[in-house]
């Protein structure tokens, strides 16, 4: 099956004879009712899901094509799809196969990549594309031309009909064939990484920044790979190879270089979780600075938070001192925790 997109239908030379209607008008006619009584399930009272009211199945529902369980799909009961749809949608629509049959020759459709997801990218694929119009449909026969299926990013795609409209949460799918490379920008140059998740690249963009800073490594690539599941990185110098989980690169995102910046914050006192008085606090602040080496390890920022010790039967007050240190053949993120002495006022 072919994937549409508007520009499919002519250019705008030829606007005057295009007759197909776009995402947004088709979603402003959608049907919005409350889900049917089915023998295959039941549905739970209406909810409200990005401005729309849903209601959930109650158990998952098992269709011809698998099973569809109750986080997949939504009945929309009522709201206005065409708003939601203008707001999300991709400007492209999915063609339905004419027969059960044909469902099986539908190209994925990957809608949007997150290097933190266990899988490459989350999306549509055959088999849910599938599932979902047998919930909508009750899996009787039906006119393809009466249904449409629209991508919305990384919202809820769209699958509406003469029995009503669903919302279909995105799956994981199998890595698309174009990679999303972007350009990492770090303070000695500018490399392409194959990755989507911004937060993942500013820790890139840092990691980078430590290992030329700390260990005198000039990166030249950063090539992308999975390793049972897990996204990663792998920083390629002159002489060696640095590889680190796209998770650890997210924790190195927001983290404080400058600790003075900590030191200023809680001087005028911090408010304990779950209290409404302010506490004074005292740090004599850190031991090194960020890029520091510390017996193989880098510091690589730090962070003021609550937690929790064992020890303890309420919040304290901590700085946590992040590094970037090597485990394996692989570089990791950790931290170390210094409590703060604090005074109640």
């Amino acid at each position: 099956m072919a994937d549409l997109t508007l520009g499919t239908f002519g250019d705008g030379d030829s606007a005057d004879n295009d007759l197909d209607p776009d995402a947004a008008s088709i979603a402003r006619c959608a049907t919005t009712c409350r889900a049917p009584d089915r023998d295959d399930g039941s549905w739970a009272a209406p909810d409200e899901d990005w401005g729309l009211a849903t209601q959930r199945p109650v158990s998952s529902i098992n269709t011809s094509a698998g099973r569809a369980t109750k986080q997949q799909t939504r009945w929309a009961v009522d709201g206005d799809v065409g708003a939601y749809v203008e707001q999300y949608a991709t400007g492209d629509l999915l063609q339905i196969p004419n027969t059960y049959g044909e469902f099986s020759s539908v190209d994925t459709r990957v809608t949007f990549v997150d290097g933190l997801a266990d899988s490459y990218g989350y999306g549509i694929d055959a088999q849910a594309l599938e599932k979902a119009f047998r919930v909508l449909t009750g899996g009787g026969r039906y006119t393809a031309s009466q249904y449409t299926a629209i991508p919305c990013g990384k919202q809820p795609w769209v699958l509406t009909g003469p029995e009503g409209t669903l919302l279909c949460s995105c799956m994981p799918v199998e890595r698309p064939e174009d990679s999303y490379t972007r350009e990492l920008r770090t303070s000695e140059t500018t490399l392409q990484i194959e990755e989507q998740n911004q937060t993942v690249r500013t820790g890139a963009a840092e990691f980078a920044h430590l290992l030329s800073d700390a260990l005198g490594v000039d990166i030249e690539e950063v090539r992308y790979s999975t390793v049972r599941g897990d996204t990663q990185h792998t920083f390629v110098g002159e002489e060696d190879k640095y590889t680190i989980k796209a998770g650890d690169l997210a924790q190195l995102h927001g983290l404080t270089p400058d600790p003075s910046v900590i030191q200023g914050g809680v001087s005028s006192g911090v408010q304990p979780p779950g209290s409404d008085d302010l506490i004074s606090v005292e740090w004599d602040g850190p031991d090194h600075p960020v890029g520091y080496l510390d017996e193989g390890d880098v510091v690589a920022g730090y962070e003021f938070t609550w937690e929790q010790p064992e020890e303890s039967l309420e919040d304290v007050a901590v700085v946590r001192e992040y590094r970037i240190t090597q485990n394996y053949s692989r570089w990791i993120v950790d931290y170390r925790t210094h409590r703060l002495a604090s005074v109640v006022p």
